[in-house]
């Protein structure tokens, strides 16, 4: 199986990549000790349907059956966070089986309790590769992390993770409601986890310790990196004690040290059955050493069985097309770029919430043409960073030395920029200048905005916002120019937004995949350009956003965990428009321009280190430059 297209995570059958030096534990002793093989989860070959289609409807899935056994352990693989979803969601009961699981059901284990169960109580789903917050599709306000002023976002780590055990009290009299509270329930102050058993307490606190939140358990929960949080959010799901635990990308986003002592303490939990696990990866993700079965999602096809029967079914595809990008990898490299005008200079910068300090003395410049790599464990201070070259903190502000770019001429094309102080920027303009692809903006982008389609949510990166303006969908276009200005500066535009629609839309990911041959690339185009923003897969809506944090080709672009939920063609796609290797040989970033990276894999840097990527690091809020 192999992911390929990633591009230099060179995964295959021969050479899976392997956290056997952290999961020492295997599972034959434990297959010998399970004699009585009890089926786990049980699909007999059906056809899976949305609720409600009609019986001439094309089935979610064709032809699907699946059996999971004890002792097994089990991937679902796909190339799209679409395709895993949709087992998820049918083993949590959400679609239609036909013909139904036969007696006694999808989930044969848990006939055999003396009472009867609701297996759907029994399941837990944690999915990274979705949007978890305001489903509805309202935008939230993801700079709170950064201040945790409102009372809702003062609930710390420890507190979030038993609020039934703790009430939230707020108000002016919060301090003397808690101190009553606590007084009737015999709960000591400072005691978040109210009335757990020892046997709770222990195991959260294993849990914890684990998965090396410790430090973090007092801190608001919305200071937390995203790593931290996807680890407190996998131990949640755990407290729960549910039977099965699916967990749908849960290494996206973690840093080295975590990968391994998260895959660990996963493989001990599935052993002991509590709970037992099973995982969803993309097929560019790492396989662990310790799964032994693989579900691998193909379209409207799924191909279950032992793991090295299926990946050896889909390894040659994968291969060929690894050493046709490699090819073209070692065409490219060693391209000199040249370093032009500085657009970011810091010096000293430091950021402190009371005594805990999240950076310290930060001296980093980046110029016009530089390819960064922002590398840092989780909690280190990345996001942190970020936030102050994009204006969001609120300490950008104070800081003595933070010099940003800003727009230094009228030109209604192409402006230029200089480096201003950063509370000398207005933060509209400092928008525009910084284009930005993160997990907190794919989380916070509204989806609920009264028609929003894919051209208009591209457009809103002309100025950085949220809300499309302009009768083109293109942004505000500067009064003070002349009619003639106007009309060449919106002709830019439209032909720049048909230019990234092009070269990141379907046509170019569904192209790889051998589709729509028979339709023009203006036509497939045309058509997703139309389609609702919030009708689009969670992959589409992330490319969407990176056509967004482009399109208005600003001085520096930030891909924050850019990847994350692309299926291969995607991630195929975005990284030639990168490189100037999609087939129109149009760059998707400029010589005026800087990039930085921030990802914890550094195969995911679209550009290599012969091709002059610098580092910057961070750790403990230190940062340096690795050479």
């Amino acid at each position: 199986m192999a992911l390929v297209n990633i591009a230099t995570r060179h995964f295959s059958l021969s050479r899976i990549t392997s956290y056997s030096a952290c999961v020492q534990r295997t599972y034959s002793s434990y297959h010998q000790a399970d004699e009585t093989r009890r089926t786990i989860i049980n699909i007999p070959k059906s056809s899976i349907y949305q609720f409600g289609a009609s019986n001439a409807s094309t089935p979610v899935f064709c032809d699907f059956g699946w059996t999971v056994n004890e002792g097994e352990a089990w991937a679902v693989v796909g190339s799209s966070s679409g395709e895993k979803g949709a087992v998820f969601q049918m083993i949590l009961g959400h679609f239609l089986i036909k013909p139904s699981p036969p007696a006694p059901g999808m989930f044969p284990f848990l006939s055999v309790s003396p009472t009867p169960v609701d297996p759907y109580t029994r399941l837990s789903l944690v999915s990274f590769s979705h949007r978890p917050r305001t489903a509805g599709g309202d935008f939230y306000d993801y700079t709170a992390r950064y201040g945790a002023v409102r009372d809702e976002d003062r609930i710390t780590l420890r507190q979030s993770m038993f609020p039934e055990m703790i009430p939230e009290f707020v108000g002016p009299f919060a301090k003397e409601e808690e101190e009553k509270w606590r007084k009737e329930h015999g709960v000591a102050a400072g005691d978040d986890l109210g009335t757990l058993s020892p046997e709770e307490r222990k195991r959260f606190d294993d849990l914890i310790d684990q998965m090396g939140l410790r430090e973090s358990l007092d801190l608001p929960r919305v200071a937390l990196s995203n790593g931290q949080t996807r680890r407190a959010r996998i131990i949640k799901a755990i407290l729960k004690k549910p039977e099965i635990l699916l967990l749908d990308e849960p290494l996206t986003g973690l840093d080295v040290s975590s990968r391994p002592r998260l895959l660990s303490l996963l493989s001990s939990l599935h052993v002991s059955r509590s709970p037992r696990v099973i995982l969803g990866l993309r097929r560019q993700d790492a396989l662990p050493d310790w799964i032994t079965h693989v579900a691998l999602v193909q379209g409207n096809r799924v191909t279950t069985g032992a793991k090295e029967k299926v990946l050896s079914e889909a390894e040659a595809e994968d291969l060929y097309a690894l050493s046709k990008y490699s090819s073209k990898l070692k065409q490219e490299s060693g391209k000199d770029r040249k370093q032009g005008s500085l657009l970011v200079d810091m010096q000293g910068v430091n950021v402190r919430y009371g005594p805990r300090t999240v950076l310290n003395g930060i001296n980093w410049q980046i110029r016009q043409g530089e390819r960064w790599h922002l590398q840092g464990s989780n909690g280190s201070g990345k996001t942190t960073l970020l936030s102050l070259l994009t204006g969001d903190h609120p300490q950008s502000y104070i800081q003595s030395h933070l010099h940003l770019p800003a727009i230094s001429t009228n030109d209604h094309v192409a402006p230029t920029y200089k480096t201003q102080h950063r509370k000398r920027i207005a933060t509209p303009h400092l928008q525009r200048a910084i284009g930005v692809v993160s997990p907190e903006l794919f989380d916070a982008f509204p989806r609920r905005h009264p028609g929003m389609t894919v051209w208009d949510a591209v457009g809103t990166g002309f100025d950085g916002g949220f809300v499309p303006h302009g009768k083109e969908g293109v942004g505000v276009i500067d009064d003070h120019l002349n009619e003639q200005q106007r009309r060449e500066t919106i002709e830019w535009r439209l032909n720049r937004t048909w230019e990234v629609l092009e070269a990141l839309g379907p046509s170019a990911w569904s192209r790889n995949s051998g589709t729509d041959l028979c339709t023009s690339k203006r036509e497939i185009t045309a058509r997703f350009s139309k389609r609702f923003f919030s009708s689009l897969s969670p992959g589409e809506q992330r490319m969407v956003l990176l056509m967004r944090a482009l399109v208005g080709r600003p001085p520096v672009v930030l891909l924050d965990e850019v990847w994350s939920g692309m299926d291969a063609g995607m991630v195929n796609a975005a990284r030639s428009y990168l490189r100037g290797e999609n087939e129109d040989g149009k760059y998707a970033i400029g010589e005026n321009q800087a990039v930085i990276v921030i990802t914890h894999w550094e195969e995911e840097v679209p550009w290599g280190a012969n091709e002059g990527v610098k580092k910057f690091r961070l750790d403990q809020g230190v940062g340096t430059i690795v050479e």
